[in-house]
């Protein structure tokens, strides 16, 4: 058998790991991604976690985290982006990607972040270690001429183009902004401002009597001056002016790009926008996914009322188990350990229930728990359906 040892690694010793198995997991090869120009960017990546994993004293598996803050119901939690997990072919499926991650949960909790957020390499591994799956995002494709019509109109604002390393700083600002709209947001603590000096994009951002009301990242690419596409791989707004002030600079390209592909967040309906867009949609994107770190944590979240208890069933955060009360006191959420459980709950169905993605009734037939009719009403009450919407990639 072999001998293996699992500790934080950190510095120098992070990096060498870190590409080493990165660069052979996440790119193609051969041959591996030059390593100077991989460390510009990593070197300059603040508030990362590592954990891994060593068999006989060499590393083969490893997992990520930098912390997030997220917007929630209405409140800002503490939430672990989870990145970089992985396994060297010579030492996959042994269960090293499970401890690992069972070691870095801890850290996460210890850093005072009750949540989790994550994108899979598999969506059933880690739902059977608590996560839960949001919403896609969506990809609309729709053409520029049907925008021309807003060219007409006086919008009664701006737009103002930067390159997107220029602008990052008004991009944070107005990220923030947003994210005490939208349920489910989570913006890195600490900017990975390595990777924005790097990121070729245009950064378009709308503004009415100074104050911006929407971003949009895009780039232009193809082969012909008439044909390009123009991809927007962040549309965002608040208001309508905000929206259509950005169509309107997407309607400038018409003459330069045929083609517009746009990536929405899943509460979005595009299709609503304009008349004749001959509107296209795919969700073949990544999408994320989030659990429940610390059931104490989550106390404080605006909801509706009522109150249950169950007993939850965490296999990954063993402090998580037992019986716990959830209850609205003044709108807001209180938690606290009792004896009597009304119910019994996987912890992905406190997750599900925490962002809105699943409806009690789906519980029995996900194998998360057993709730009787008169606590699904209470869930419903206590927690309504919402759409969750991370931003982050990682």
């Amino acid at each position: 058998m072999p001998n293996t040892t699992i500790r934080e690694i950190s510095g120098d010793e992070m990096l060498d790991i870190m590409h080493g198995m990165a660069a052979y997991a996440f790119h193609p090869s051969p041959p591996l991604i030059d390593k100077d120009d991989w460390l510009e960017v990593a070197r300059k990546r603040q508030g990362v976690t590592c954990i891994a994993l060593f068999e006989d004293g060499a590393p083969v598996a490893m997992a990520a985290n930098k912390a997030l803050t997220q917007q929630v119901r209405g409140q800002m939690v503490g939430a672990g982006g989870v990145w970089n997990v992985m396994t060297h072919p010579s030492a996959r499926r042994k269960g090293y990607a499970r401890q690992v991650l069972a070691q870095l949960v801890v850290a996460i909790r210890e850093s005072g972040q009750p949540l989790s957020c994550l994108y899979p390499f598999r969506e059933s591994f880690y739902e059977r270690l608590g996560y839960v799956a949001f919403p896609q995002p969506l990809k609309a494709i729709l053409s520029p001429l049907a925008l021309l019509p807003l060219l007409k109109q006086d919008l009664g604002g701006e737009v103002e183009m930067l390159l997107f390393s220029e602008g990052f700083e008004y991009f944070l600002d107005y990220l923030g902004e947003l994210r005490r709209r939208i349920h489910g947001m989570a913006i890195f603590d600490q900017a990975d401002r390595g990777w924005a000096e790097r990121y070729n994009s245009w950064l378009a951002l709308a503004r009415v009597d100074g104050k911006t009301v929407g971003a949009m990242v895009y780039t232009i690419k193809g082969d012909r001056p008439t044909e390009f596409t123009l991809c927007a791989t962040r549309f965002y707004y608040h208001t309508s002016r905000g929206r259509y002030l950005l169509l309107e600079w997407i309607a400038r390209h018409a003459d330069q790009a045929n083609r517009v592909e746009t990536w929405l967040p899943p509460f979005e309906r595009p299709e609503t926008w304009m008349p004749d867009m001959r509107l296209q949609k795919e969700t073949d994107w990544f999408y994320p996914m989030g659990r429940v770190i610390d059931v104490a944590g989550i106390e404080g979240m605006p909801i509706g009322p009522g109150s249950f208890s169950a007993r939850i069933d965490d296999p990954l955060c063993p402090w998580n188990n037992g019986v716990w009360r959830f209850e609205s006191i003044d709108g807001h959420l209180q938690v606290s350990r009792t004896d009597q459980a009304e119910c019994d709950l996987g912890i992905q169905a406190l997750a599900a229930l925490v962002y809105g993605t699943h409806d009690p009734d789906d519980f029995m037939f996900r194998g998360w728990g057993k709730v009787s009719n008169e606590a699904k009403a209470m869930m419903r009450s206590m927690f309504p359906p919402m759409q969750p919407y991370l931003h982050e990639q990682f």
